[in-house]
């Protein structure tokens, strides 16, 4: 199987919502398993520059809880957590987003941010590609003016993503 190299394209949507488009040359059911099977997204999703995905744990049904820590050289941790809002399997799912800087204080079970980020993925066959469309909404466009450089993080994420890809199929 050969990667598709077509560009991530990153949309501006109303006052509050970026979309990010990507095609990957693999089945729908593949791209979809490596963005929610924790054993997968070890395998390609790091976190900002010098930082690396160190645990990843999920349940993958609506109401089900997911939480990422990342580690820097450093040992600093941090955390992006939240819960399932829509899981359809293997074309869409979507999650509230919330940070947790301090892992030293966070709370698993404690209160998610009523503010927090809403991101959907939705996987789509198109010939012999999928096509992902990730979605985030946030709570203001000032909240949105300031992740948007998170968006064009994924720009090298998925290209390790297609090495990933490549070696599954």
């Amino acid at each position: 199987m050969k990667t598709d190299q077509k560009e991530v394209k990153i949309e501006l949507r109303g006052e509050t919502e970026v979309v990010l488009t990507r095609y990957f040359a693999a089945p729908r059911a593949l791209v979809f398993d490596c963005f929610t099977k924790p054993e997968l997204i070890l395998r390609w999703l790091t976190g900002p520059e010098g930082w690396k995905l160190d645990t990843c744990e999920s349940d993958l049904k609506v109401g089900g809880k997911y939480l990422y820590v990342f580690v820097d050289s450093k040992g600093t941790k941090m955390g992006i957590y939240g819960k399932f809002l829509e899981v359809v399997v293997p074309e869409k799912v979507a999650n509230n987003e919330n940070y947790a800087t301090d892992m030293s204080t966070f709370d698993p079970n404690g209160p998610e941010n009523p503010e927090a980020t809403v991101e959907s993925r939705s996987f789509t066959t198109e010939g012999d590609l999928t096509l992902l469309t990730h979605v985030w909404k946030y709570a203001s466009s000032e909240a949105r003016e300031a992740e948007l450089g998170a968006a064009e993080g994924w720009i090298p994420l998925c290209k390790e993503l297609d090495k990933l890809l490549l070696e599954l199929a």
